[in-house]
């Protein structure tokens, strides 16, 4: 018999109030957080079982895969921590009752089931989007709170994604513990997926069968397939189809059955595809929850997904919240959607063919590289062109498009290669010019404006050919007018960040700001009457919507959604290209001592900048929704506690004392130091510095000393370089000569990393200024760090996946494989990895940014 925690007892700075109940999984008790004087609940491994290893790893792995999420349907972790031997999580109390204990008396109405079912699918894709599989979906674990807030509980029996490093699918018992046998089953058997009854592999696929089962019983009242023994269970689960919803419930809508027999069905392939889908198709009969002859889910036409969904409620909400969502007129024409792809992965450009019914796309789909795809608007999904690693730039008015070929992928949306040119129905490529970011056909398909990267700066050309303009920054989403007198572009001020401006040019290189600076700026193209210039962007920390501003500098919104749009092409007559998707930063890591991966995820967009030299803790940005300009920079123990926001800015590196995060702050520009526990902000002097660069290689660092910092700045007017700065006061010292600039420092602070014009690296001798250079490194490899003994470097290609990290001897130039890290997921892998190692090679942490989008024609804009 298991002994409870006495009421009053502590668990660190947690007393303990009261038990709540006992599971399979451990106690809850509701507790009293000291600190901050908050109520908390407190699950605790009971001391009887603690020392069961499988109880406590899974007891782990609820904590890992619950505390990686962030989401208002799901339940927040709060703490982790251990008493006597045994450990324990702290998350939100909850206040109202179990779906069980609200279904056990009486079904639920339509309207009702619709809601709850609502909440949990965006719960569970939110979950699916990181990679995280439930598994054990069932009414014991959903909680309905007294405001009719639902929450998702027990993340215990969760699957992460991220078993195979091959990226192939792992049973499930084979993400038990490395020497549990295939067949064991893991779950409740009521609710499991047919493949989860067979032991053999699941996905995300696995949940959306347990969803539909959950959806039955709320609608009837009753479980779909139980039966007087577990064995019963199964096989009814795989053999038999649960009795007729219509049946039992002679008042439910046509189209809400459906979805539940789709849920249900007995293949994975056969069923939704993923949470997001089955969510939408919910929505669309939100609003129509009795019964009626609404059109079934799989017959709807495709103007549908988040768009379709959202124009529904508003016309149940009346055409005041039309205008409001999309900033037009009340009573006009509302817009009308098409899904032009339906394969999980990133759309990277789209372009009108001059037909005006075809378009071209370059996609990659589920891991595979970008390739070209037509599609018209009665043959979505067309096969490819047959073009691997290429994507689409423009299409001429004669029918020709323009390819980035050989394409090497940078960040954000940004890659180089070579601009070629087929036919329009496909053929060989015929390359024209290199290191081409961006282009776009004059009017009479006579040439090309483009952006190019060359010799360490963006370049302008208008036509190709006439440089107009140079940046440290960079250029992107060029678009020629309908006239062909001017170009329209983004100019960011700094390498790494989206956040820029749209600018107009003609071709003498007068150039103008048409606006301030705007986030995530991705996605541009002229009007059709060529007076305003349409884009996608956000102000910090919203999605981005789709705006116009005119020539004259006005500003108006287009179109505002419930997720990130990017604007890919406007054709003459209005009719628009979007594409919808949703990020997902991994952050995955070895943490000192162990064998497996974990992961470290937080929030939605970020990026990993730096891990502690004991690999127990690492140094992260956040700039997803609700930071400002500055961004958030957060520091977080790879013990899976959760992470710790430390203040605005830019966090790049840890001291060597583990005191001091250093950070830049865009607005105003400056270096501060954050520190990491008590203490306050340290402001550095930066003395006329204008720019700081910030992307691999050149962001800000600490000196081994712990007492300066080294950066790439530059005054006005003169080229970048390398400075170093008393952390304790006085101005920054340039170090390098103008031109010459790294931040890469050796452990002994003898020796940096640094980059010429022409982008050749070489390793600079800080007090003599010598150059020389990296012997056996490849142009196309990142560096990581110096090794230990400040006899190697740590290299790879960041751009490879799976990516290789090796020991680079800086004598002999031979190198030496250490270890080899895939994305788990290879959907919309945005295709660079960035790792971070110990000086000892021995842990790591490294982030994959993924992008999951949809393409679609939409008509009614203008």
């Amino acid at each position: 018999m298991i002994k409870t925690i006495a009421r009053g007892a502590h668990l660190g700075r947690y007393e303990i109030v009261s038990l709540l109940g006992a599971g399979g999984m451990g106690e809850v008790y509701r507790a009293r957080d000291t600190r901050i004087g908050r109520d908390v609940a407190i699950k605790v491994l009971p001391a009887a079982l603690s020392t069961n290893r499988e109880r406590l790893r899974r007891f782990e792995q609820e904590v890992q895969a619950a505390g990686s999420l962030n989401h208002p349907n799901i339940v927040t972790i709060h703490d982790v921590g251990t008493h006597e031997d045994f450990p324990y999580v702290v998350s939100e109390l909850l206040e109202g009752e179990t779906l069980r204990e609200r279904i056990n008396s009486a079904p639920l109405s339509s309207r009702k089931a619709i809601d709850y079912g609502l909440q949990i699918a965006h719960g569970l894709a939110a979950a699916h989007d990181k990679g995280i599989i439930h598994r054990d979906l069932k009414p014991e674990n959903i909680f309905i709170t007294r405001d009719g807030r639902v929450k998702i509980l027990d993340f215990g029996l969760a699957k992460l994604t991220s078993t195979s490093i091959s990226g192939e699918a792992v049973p499930d018992a084979l993400t038990l513990a490395p020497n549990t046998k295939p067949g064991v089953i893991i779950g409740t058997v009521d609710y499991m997926s047919p493949e989860q009854v067979q032991g053999a592999s699941v996905d995300h696929r696995s949940d959306i069968f347990s969803f539909g089962l959950v959806l039955y019983e709320m609608l009837t009242g009753r479980c779909a397939f139980c039966r007087p023994s577990a064995i019963e269970t199964m096989n009814a689960i795989l053999r038999e189809d649960p009795p007729d919803l219509i049946e039992l419930n002679p008042n439910l809508n046509p189209a809400l059955e459906r979805i539940v027999r789709h849920c249900l069905e007995k293949s994975p392939d056969h069923r939704f595809q993923s949470m997001r889908d089955l969510a939408f198709d919910l929505e669309l009969i939100s609003g129509h929850s009795g019964s009626g002859a609404l059109l079934s889910p799989r017959k709807a036409r495709p103007w549908k997904r988040l768009w379709w969904a959202a124009a529904l409620a508003l016309a149940t909400a009346g055409l005041a919240g039309a205008a409001f969502l999309t900033g037009r007129q009340v009573g006009a024409r509302q817009p009308t959607y098409q899904q032009l792809t339906f394969r999980r992965g990133t759309i990277w450009s789209a372009r009108f063919a001059p037909d005006g019914h075809t378009v071209i796309y370059g996609a990659a789909w589920n891991g595979e590289p970008t390739d070209i795809f037509p599609a018209r608007q009665e043959s979505p999904e067309l096969g490819s062109l047959g073009q691997p690693n290429s994507t689409v730039l423009a299409v001429s008015s004669s029918g020709e498009i323009a390819l980035q070929v050989n394409r090497r992928y940078l960040y954000h949306f940004i890659s180089t290669g070579t601009l070629a040119v087929m036919p329009l129905l496909g053929g060989v490529p015929r390359e024209r010019i290199e290191a081409v970011q961006w282009a776009d056909y004059l009017p009479d398909s006579s040439g090309f404006a483009v952006i190019r990267y060359v010799n360490g700066k963006n370049q302008l050309e208008f036509p190709a050919g006439t440089v107009l303009y140079e940046t440290d920054g960079f250029f992107s989403y060029l678009r020629v007018s309908p006239k062909g007198d001017q170009v329209a572009f983004f100019e960011h001020q700094s390498q790494w960040d989206n956040r820029g401006r749209v600018m107009v040019s003609d071709r003498a290189g007068h150039k103008r700001a048409l606006t301030g600076d705007w986030s995530a700026a991705e996605g541009l193209a002229w009007s059709p009457s060529g007076d305003e210039i349409w884009f996608t962007a956000n102000k910090s920390g919203e999605v981005k919507a789709l705006y116009a501003v005119s020539l004259s500098g006005a500003e108006r919104i287009i179109l505002r959604a419930p997720v990130d749009l990017i604007l890919h092409d406007v054709a003459r007559d209005g009719r628009v290209l979007l594409s919808s998707g949703t990020y997902a930063t991994d952050f995955v890591g070895l943490p000192p001592g162990e064998t497996r991966e974990r992961y470290f995820s937080w929030l939605d967009k970020g990026g990993v900048r730096d891990i502690s030299p004991d690999g127990k803790t690492f140094v992260f940005t956040k700039w997803g929704e609700g930071t400002g300009v500055n961004y958030s920079a957060y520091l977080r123990k790879m013990d899976g506690s959760p992470a710790v926001m430390l203040d605005e800015g830019s966090g790049w590196a840890l001291s060597p004392d583990g005191k001091y995060v250093l950070a830049s702050l865009s607005e105003p520009l400056q270096l501060v130091l954050l520190p990491t526990g008590a203490g306050n902000k340290i402001r550095l002097d930066l003395s006329g510095i204008e720019r700081i660069g910030l992307r691999t290689g050149l962001s800000p660092q600490w000196h081994p000393d712990g007492k300066r910092v080294i950066f790439v700045g530059g005054e006005r007017g003169k080229p970048l370089r390398t400075y170093m700065q008393n952390i304790t006061g006085g101005a920054p010292e340039p170090i390098t000569p103008e031109g010459i600039m790294g931040t890469v420092i050796s452990p002994d602070g003898k020796w940096i990393i640094v980059i010429d014009p022409q982008q050749q690296r070489y390793i600079f001798a800080v007090d003599s200024g010598d150059l020389r250079p990296v012997p056996g490194l490849g142009s196309d490899e990142d560096i990581i760090r110096w090794s230990q003994d400040a006899r190697a470097l740590y290299v790879y290609r960041s751009n490879e996946v799976p990516t290789r990290i090796y020991r680079l001897d800086l004598t002999s130039g031979r190198r030496e494989k250490m270890i080899e890290v895939a994305p788990p997921d290879p959907a919309g892998n945005l295709g660079r990895i960035q790792i971070y190692m110990t000086p000892d090679g021995k842990s790591y942490v490294y982030q994959v940014r993924r992008y999951i989008s949809t393409l679609y024609l939409v008509d009614g804009l203008r």
